[in-house]
């Protein structure tokens, strides 16, 4: 395995990055000194990675596997609150550390449950998908949802480290790999233009990406990531730049994930390239950001291979809503007319005034977009190549 970090203020923590390593990562795990290891992970990754882990893990020192049903609708108080009183059962002290084994959602129930136990113990993340590795790793924030919006009730908690295994990164569903890819074409839009020749050079709908393949992804984001978290770890001020197309994103996620969604659930990368789409019509709407702008979030977004007829199903009131609870709120002061965004005037480029990088922008200049957004959707109901991919 090869080594890096990053900086989270005046904290660093430490990155392994291997292929086919499982053995390396348990050896890692055991030399962590720990009285007990408590491992959280979803259903679907249990029997694959988590469990071997724990498995191999307890012949040090005695391990507990908590494992959820995968989706967000699993990513709330209940299951956080489960998952405290059963670690608290088996025995869990100050020297213990929490092991986060999967994709973003148990990565975020393990940061929340470590953060919380004792008021904080030692947390490691070993993400299974590209977007965990890309992206909610690599952050101290840690958060569960309401009925209301996503990543409503958290709290600040580093991991000690993150390892990842980029062999079992790299057999993640084309349509994980696609979500995953999105959140590396956001940081290219939104604060790192110089990357976009390289992301031209590496991404293709088929999403038939190898471990290298994936190992430069993760690096393109582990640069803009490290770079703003260095001197923003809590992400409220130039780190909010990495919110870009999350408050119509969210809002797409929540909206598909209801159990009387007509719609097929959007995952969150994918959610997010949506909602950066919609983001670059507000900002043209508003006469802030060219057409040439607009045409490169199109490209990449295509060259990921996520498509418009994902929001099939969706309505525009139902999806506003949700926008309402999005959690940028507060900030800057508003009035109950204007959404706070982050929006560009160019690529890398932000509208808002100061640090903060956000924008109060009209609702009804939301709606047309979030309304073109979907109702783009309905007329390609599936028939383009790319929405074919995005299902897969």
């Amino acid at each position: 395995m090869t080594e890096r970090s990053f900086a989270l203020g005046d904290r660093r923590v430490r990155v392994l990055l291997g292929h086919d390593c499982l053995d390396e990562v348990a050896q890692v795990l055991t030399a962590l000194d720990a009285d007990r290891f408590v491992f959280v992970t979803d259903d679907t990754v249990q029997g694959v990675v988590g469990g071997k882990l724990a498995g191999v893990v307890e012949q040090t020192a005695p391990a507990l596997l908590l494992s959820h049903p995968p989706g967000e609708a699993y990513k709330n108080l209940a299951t956080l609150s489960r998952f405290i009183d059963l670690a608290l059962d088996f025995g869990v002290t100050r020297r213990s550390v929490v092991v986060a084994v999967g994709g973003g959602i148990p990565g975020n129930i393990a940061g929340l449950l470590a953060g919380l136990l004792f008021r904080g113990i030692r947390l490691v993340h070993v993400p299974t998908t590209v977007i965990a590795a890309c992206d909610s790793v690599i952050s101290a924030k840690q958060a569960v949802n309401t009925a209301h919006a996503k990543n409503t009730v958290g709290l600040y908690h580093p991991p000690e480290l993150i390892v990842v295994d980029l062999g079992v990164v790299a057999v993640g569903s084309p349509r994980d790999l696609r979500s995953g890819t999105c959140e590396t074409v956001k940081n290219a839009l939104a604060i790192a233009p110089g990357q976009i020749p390289a992301l031209r050079r590496l991404l293709r709908p088929r999403a038939d990406y190898t471990a290298a393949d994936l190992g430069e992804i993760f690096d393109l984001s582990l640069t803009v990531k490290s770079r703003l978290l260095l001197r923003d770890p809590h992400e409220k001020h130039a780190g909010l730049l990495l919110e870009y197309g999350h408050t119509v994103g969210h809002a797409l996620e929540l909206a598909s994930a209801a159990p009387d969604s007509a719609a097929r659930a959007i995952k969150h990368g994918e959610a997010v390239a949506l909602g950066m789409a919609a983001a670059a019509d507000v900002a043209h709407r508003l006469g802030v950001l060219g057409a040439d702008a607009v045409d490169v979030h199109e490209e990449l977004i295509a060259r990921v291979g996520v498509c418009r007829c994902l929001t099939a199903g969706l309505d525009t009131e139902t999806v506003m809503r949700h926008i309402g609870f999005d959690n940028k709120r507060g900030y800057q002061a508003h009035s109950s007319s204007h959404v706070p965004m982050v929006l560009l005037s160019a690529l890398g480029v932000p509208l808002g005034p100061g640090q903060r990088c956000l924008t109060p922008v009209p609702r009804r200049a939301v709606r047309a977009a979030v309304h073109e957004l979907l109702r783009r959707g309905r007329e390609c109901g599936g028939r383009c190549s790319r929405g074919r991919g995005a299902h897969a």
